[in-house]
């Protein structure tokens, strides 16, 4: 049988081309997933400032969900200091680093309150000077810390602040800035620090700087000569109690280290195997199309192999075996492809800020395998469908549907349709109404694929709907319109073919496009009409110090301060019988005089009662957590502490300010610098106007203060809007993949089906057609195309675009910039009229005796 596959194969290049390159590009898409699944399991960065170190016990920085992934904390989980007297009496270690380190800011001595901050490349952190053998560090000149004035600085971090030992430099914490003594310069292991700065101090002077004393970043262990590091790591884990640590070893340490690169590696995880799942059926859906297309113009052979005595088995034993060849040849060679894909999926993530630049892919050898399997398995079940039809009727019936196509679609496939065309609006629409929060908006997003199988099953209806709709415009051209509308009509099921490609394409981009701009939009509102204060006051270093909230109500004139922390939480609850912990944005606020400074439109309860352990949820987050006022809420803080919070109230504006909102002291007291992000402030004035004296008084602030920058409640507005860009970037990259595969799909499928008609062009022109009025059948037939699959795809984009809406913004209005739908509109159709365009004019370049006996 494979003789006979790989003989057809060779006479039938046309047909299985177009399915090859659909197999190929999918098993690329379908690779790149599992190169960013495998990646985020296990890729990683090498450690800097511990890698001297045998062992290294942290904080769990992952919340353990039975039978559901194991989110990242957004703030680093500290260690108790006890623990470090517990590890120092287990067998082998040597010698136990207490590690404190704090996110700080450089600027020069220039004599003024300010300072001239420094530009760095990497962020900057202070530590015990102690911690400089967990490197180690070597003194290059001067010597170590010897007071609480004084500190060594990296020679790097030196050279590129321009000071040298005995300079003075100003190292601040927040808003907090204190002035320094060079004492010494250290050499870096390995030629210097990649990846972050570092300034040591006293031990004693680390440890005030941390704002925590009785806490702890990280334990460094120094083994004794000859002890095996896994082993030690068992022993400390096992000797550990009352807290839960996790002991690092070898290149895992930078987990520790660089909390940015786990919590990449989770972003992975879950991002992939979400994007997987939709990628895996869209590439199904478009190699299913392919294949039916490839069948279906080989109906008439497949026919005469019924005649002459094939059995229905017979037949789908070639065309199993014809599918199994192209695909897993297709599937081979479209694998290594996969793996630059992804690279350069990796490099998109970086330049929108999701990424580390320097996180690197694990290329592992199994996403090839899982996707050469899936594209096979996939191909030979749209093969089996395709041939279901042609392989289980009469022979007779075979060759009367061979010449002309069946005009009734089976009442099983009408069904089907409906059933499919129903659940997809359910789920999207419907959905959203019954079962608000995240699940509904998944949900919407979902359907799309649900509504586009079941248009894809009654597609020759739709194409016949349309050429009717257009006979009487396709008649004004007496032969080539003639030619069209009866072509269109007996071959709905062939046109429909190439309409169901364009239309996936055309629902894909407006329904990302269409959700992206709906969450954007809404956000940037909400932050623009939410702050009502008169100034904000932020900071362009690490943040603001919470002391300085008072220093601002001292300002002559000002009447209310809110200061503003942010975080991000996990909120657990039950979806579907099955605890998930989903993160969450969250802010800090002091509910006095809130409504002076910020309104977050409050639907239920109130936010005066935000104290002690309460939380006031976004109407999104209540709805995705079953959660309402009087609920208890299941939340993990950001750095693993876990709260049982009553939720006090509900409000509206979630996007633009967070879907959590906490006691600010709460917040605050669990973050790793424990500072805020803004100050809202609003002058004494009950009419609006702060007045030019808190004006004046901040500016005094600020020019004494390093980093302190007042804005506008508009400016403080814009720049808030950076987290929802990377977020939108981010999906966008993600969907733009599937719809470039999508694109390559649609110019294939068009350019098979018009370059399969070389026969009928034919025997048009032997009868008389000449090549203009083929030509300009093949245009009209074309807008018969481009307009069923433009309607189709706006049809069904429209239904995941309102599910969405009502999901994130409780209107199920979505937000639609013309421009860009009009954009998308006219790209299809200019696809669509060149893949079809273009192949029929190359397959009117020959003799017509010659294309009706070359297809015979």
């Amino acid at each position: 049988m494979f003789d006979i596959a790989w003989s057809t194969i060779k006479n039938r290049k046309g047909g299985f081309v177009a399915a090859f390159i659909a197999v190929i590009c999918g098993s690329a898409v379908i690779t790149a997933c599992g190169v960013l699944f495998v990646s985020g399991l296990l890729s990683g960065v090498a450690p800097e400032r511990y890698a001297g170190a045998t062992v290294m016990v942290g904080g769990r920085q992952t919340k353990d969900v039975k039978e559901n992934f194991d989110p990242y904390y957004a703030e680093r989980v500290t260690v108790p200091a006890s623990v470090a007297e517990q590890i120092s009496r287990v067998d082998g270690v040597e010698k136990v680093v207490r590690d404190h380190s704090v996110e700080m800011t450089l600027q020069k001595d220039d004599g003024s309150a300010r300072g001239e901050p420094v530009p760095l490349e990497h962020p900057l952190y202070g530590h015990g000077w102690s911690s400089a053998a967990l490197g180690p560090f070597e003194l290059a000149e001067g010597s170590e810390p010897g007071g609480a004035g004084e500190t060594v600085l990296d020679a790097g971090l030196a050279r590129a602040a321009g000071v040298k030992v005995g300079d003075a430099v100003r190292l601040s914490v927040g808003t907090t800035p204190q002035d320094y003594k060079v004492a010494g310069l250290v050499d870096a292991p390995g030629g210097g620090l990649d990846r972050q700065s570092a300034a040591f101090f006293t031990d004693a002077r680390a440890a005030g700087l941390s704002q925590r004393p009785d806490r702890l970043t990280a334990i460094g262990v120094l083994g004794e000569d000859g002890t095996d590091a896994g082993e030690l790591a068992g022993r400390i884990e096992a000797a550990v109690t009352g807290t839960d640590v996790v002991a690092y070893t070898g290149d895992a340490i930078g987990d520790l280290e660089f909390l940015d690169v786990g919590q990449s590696r989770g972003f992975l995880v879950m991002l992939s195997a979400s994007f997987g799942g939709t990628a895996l059926g869209v590439v199904v859906f478009v190699v299913s199309s392919t294949l039916g297309l490839a069948i279906h113009q080989r109906r008439r052979e497949l026919a005469m192999l019924r005649a002459v005595a094939a059995t229905p088995r017979q037949v789908h034993k070639l065309i199993g075996s014809e599918v199994l060849l192209v695909a897993a040849t297709g599937a081979v060679l479209g694998a290594a492809p996969g793996f630059l894909v992804a690279g350069l999926l990796r490099d998109a993530f970086a330049d929108v800020g999701v990424l580390p630049a320097d996180f690197e892919l694990s290329f592992n050898p199994l996403p090839a395998v899982a996707a050469v399997l899936l594209s096979v398995l996939g191909a030979l079940l749209a093969g089996f469908i395709a041939a279901r039809r042609i392989a289980k009727i009469k022979p007779v019936e075979a060759l009367s549907e061979s010449q002309v196509e069946k005009g009734e679609l089976g009442r099983t496939r009408k069904a089907v349709a409906l059933a499919l065309l129903g659940l997809g609006l359910v789920t999207s629409i419907v959905l959203p109404l019954l079962i608000p929060g995240q699940l509904a908006i998944a949900g919407a997003g979902g359907s799309l694929l649900l509504l586009m199988v079941g248009s894809a099953l009654i597609s020759p209806v739709l194409v016949q709907t349309t050429t009717r709709l257009l006979t009487p415009l396709l008649m004004r051209s007496k032969v080539s319109g003639y030619l069209a509308a009866a072509n269109s009509t007996a071959n709905a099921r062939r046109l429909s073919s190439a309409v169901v490609p364009l239309a996936l394409g055309t629902a894909m981009a407006l329904m990302q496009l269409s959700m992206l701009n709906t969450v954007e939009v809404t956000a940037k509102e909400q932050a623009a009409t939410g702050v009502v204060s008169d100034y904000v006051v932020t900071s362009g270093t690490t943040g603001l110090s919470t002391d300085l909230a008072q220093k601002v109500r001292a300002v002559d004139g000002v009447g209310t301060v809110t200061p503003v922390a942010r975080s991000q939480v996990l909120i657990t609850y039950v979806e579907i019988d099955k605890p998930v912990s989903n993160p969450f944005s969250a802010q800090g606020l002091e509910p006095r005089d809130l409504d002076r400074t910020l309104d977050l439109d409050v639907r239920e309860g109130s936010l005066d009662e935000l104290r002690g352990d309460t939380v006031a949820l976004s109407r999104i987050a209540a709805d995705t957590a079953r959660l309402d006022v009087g609920d208890t809420a299941d939340v993990d803080l950001g750095d693993g502490t876990h709260k049982e919070l009553k939720v006090v109230a509900l409000y509206g504006k979630g996007l633009g300010f967070g879907d959590v909102t906490l006691p600010h002291g709460m917040l605050t007291g669990h973050t790793a610098n424990q500072q805020d992000t803004a100050l809202l402030v609003t002058g004494e004035d009950d009419g609006g106007g702060a007045g030019g004296k808190v004006e004046s008084g901040l500016a005094d602030l600020a020019d004494g203060t390093p980093g302190l920058v007042v804005q506008s409640p508009e400016e403080f507005g814009a720049v808030e809007q950076g987290e929802f860009t990377q977020q939108s970037s981010t999906s966008l990259i993600a969907n733009a993949l599937l719809i470039l595969y999508v694109l390559i799909a649609v110019v294939n499928t068009l350019v098979m089906a018009t370059t399969g008609r070389s026969r009928e062009f034919g025997m048009l022109r032997l009868i008389g057609t000449s090549k203009q009025q083929t030509r300009r059948m093949m245009f009209l037939e074309s807008w018969v195309v481009i307009l069923t699959a433009v309607v189709v795809g706006i049809a069904i984009a429209i239904p995941p675009a309102v599910g969405a809406a009502l999901g994130t913004t409780g209107q199920p209005i979505p937000y639609v910039e013309p421009l860009a739908w009009g954009g998308i509109v006219v790209f299809v159709a200019l696809l669509g009229w060149l893949s079809i365009s273009l192949p029929t004019r190359s397959a009117l370049r020959g003799r017509p005796i010659d294309a009706v006996y070359a297809t015979e």
